[in-house]
């Protein structure tokens, strides 16, 4: 196997004149664009747009065509309609976004949308659809991504862990609805703080799991699901780790986390800070619809 460095071993005019002229070949008749000739060079376009004053110049100077890579030098409306028909009909059905169409034109994506305005009706003009925006998230799904984060990493997660698994939402979900990532976790902070259930509650340490052997009678059926509000205090009293067997997420990356009823839902446990603790899931598996007796080493099947 051939080894090769992803770089030039020097940035003389020459050697960059030399490279893009190696890209441009390697294409064999396609387009040189921008985009094409950073995803195959050794050296990133921007280089030559300072050594040379600009992407048209290094191409003139490289002697590349203008029948490989287009110049635009003086940007029309037609000139942008133009290029939308060419990538409509190389992409049958497929939407043109801004960047895709900039980097044919050799030019930076935003000059488009600041000469002739919106990109949607742009795409009109020549009959194509606009690109479907991402997902729309609700305020719950933004939330429940936070205390995700939140529960694997053991501490308030940072920005850039919203690119990352476990996260599901990502990072332009936030700044569209609230502006900015610390103004959402002040929004998450405050949606738990003013939780009705939560109201002049303290934080209390983890209880420990003593009952009698009847069930508890509950004047209503209490739902299973356990708030975000709660299952976010319950964490937070037992440090995002399982109080059982101490396992933890921040630790291991292997390790998921649950909200346990201590006295089962199915025999009228309640959603109760009391009645709630931290299981890895494999302590809750093996706990199953259990209660623990008030005498040590000693449970009480109950299915």
């Amino acid at each position: 196997m051939k080894f090769e460095l992803t770089t030039l071993d020097e940035y003389s005019d020459e050697t960059l004149l030399a490279e893009l002229r190696r890209v441009a070949d390697s294409l064999q008749g396609q387009r040189l664009t921008l985009e094409r000739f950073n995803s195959l060079a050794r050296v990133h376009s921007t280089t030559l747009r300072y050594r040379f004053g600009s992407w048209q110049a290094a191409l003139d100077k490289a002697g590349i065509s203008e029948s490989v890579a287009p110049r635009f030098r003086v940007l029309s409306r037609d000139a942008v309609l133009e290029t939308l028909r060419e990538f409509a009909a190389e992409n049958p059905g497929k939407s043109a976004t801004e960047k895709e169409i900039a980097a044919r034109l050799g030019m930076h994506r935003g000059a488009i949308a600041r000469r002739f305005g919106k990109w949607e009706t742009i795409l009109a003009e020549v009959g194509l659809d606009p690109v479907p925006l991402g997902r729309r998230y609700t305020d719950e799904e933004c939330f429940e991504n936070i205390l995700t984060l939140w529960t694997h990493y053991g501490r308030q997660p940072i920005f850039g862990e919203l690119k990352y698994p476990p996260s599901v939402v990502g990072p332009k979900a936030y700044i569209r609805r609230w502006g900015g990532w610390r103004a959402a976790i002040t929004a998450f902070v405050k949606s738990i703080n003013e939780s009705p259930e939560l109201q002049a509650q303290p934080v209390q340490p983890t209880p420990s799991p003593v009952f009698k052997n009847d069930t508890p009678q509950s004047a209503e059926p209490v739902p299973r699901s356990i708030s975000l509000a709660l299952r976010y205090r319950v964490l937070v009293r037992d440090k995002f780790r399982c109080v059982i067997c101490g396992a933890s997420p921040a630790k291991d990356g292997t390790v998921e986390l649950h909200v346990d009823h201590i006295f089962p839902w199915s025999r009228g446990g309640q959603n109760t800070e009391e009645n709630l603790r931290t299981l890895c899931f494999k302590c809750n598996l093996g706990k199953g619809d259990k209660v623990e007796n008030a005498q040590p080493g000693s449970q009480e099947g109950l299915r």
